[in-house]
């Protein structure tokens, strides 16, 4: 039995990550009873992510805390790996399957501080020593229509259109940087759409 399998969802703000995640939850929830589901998230609401969160709100300009953020993330996705992550994977037994959906990861530290000017192979660096997804799915969607689905909440500092489309490339280079097993994924269909090309992948490994 393998020991727990480790998904993520990851791209720009409304690219429909959280939606993917939730319907992944609930088909995998119904096709086996013996699935075991975690679904989690980053920035987490530990203390560290909740320092991020408050810098997200607060501040307006998109470059601003580049390194600062970068710390955090780094600690947050730390003390997430050991504290709720791993421990949750390592119960997968011959009865039960253990799987962790996370609703970003460290592609989005990667995207978005290199979008914020630090260097990608240092952000990268700074990340390899974790813990890599069995899959992770980039949902790529064109920034304006991403920043039409989200319209009507209060807009966070990245939330820009031109700093969104520089986010966009850096999760587009992903799979040419790294040798995780990385899967990009058009979301601007319907999310039904979205949903089924992420089913048929995953469905490969579980």
């Amino acid at each position: 039995m393998k020991k727990g399998i480790f998904i993520v969802i990851d791209g720009i703000d409304g690219s429909g990550k959280s939606e993917t995640v939730k319907m992944l939850h609930n088909y995998l929830f119904s096709r086996n009873k013996k699935y075991s589901l975690l679904t989690t998230r980053e920035p987490t609401n530990g203390i560290y992510g909740k320092q991020i969160r408050e810098m997200l709100r607060k501040e307006k300009n998109p470059l601003s805390s580049s390194k600062n953020l970068m710390e955090l993330f780094v600690k947050d996705r730390r003390e997430h790996l050991k504290n709720v992550i791993g421990p949750f994977l390592k119960k997968s037994n011959k009865h039960e399957l253990n799987i962790v959906l996370c609703d970003r990861y460290y592609y989005s530290t990667i995207a978005f501080q290199g979008a914020q000017g630090l260097d990608t192979k240092d952000i990268i660096s700074r990340n390899t020593p974790f813990r890599k997804p069995d899959i992770a799915f980039i949902l790529d969607v064109e920034p304006s229509i991403a920043l039409e689905r989200i319209e009507y909440r209060k807009k966070e500092k990245f939330e820009q259109l031109e700093f969104m489309k520089g986010i966009r490339q850096n999760f587009l280079k992903l799979p040419r940087l790294l040798s995780d097993n990385i899967k990009i994924i058009d979301s601007s269909k319907p999310l039904r759409i979205v949903f089924e090309n992420v089913k048929k992948e995953v469905d490969k490994i579980v």
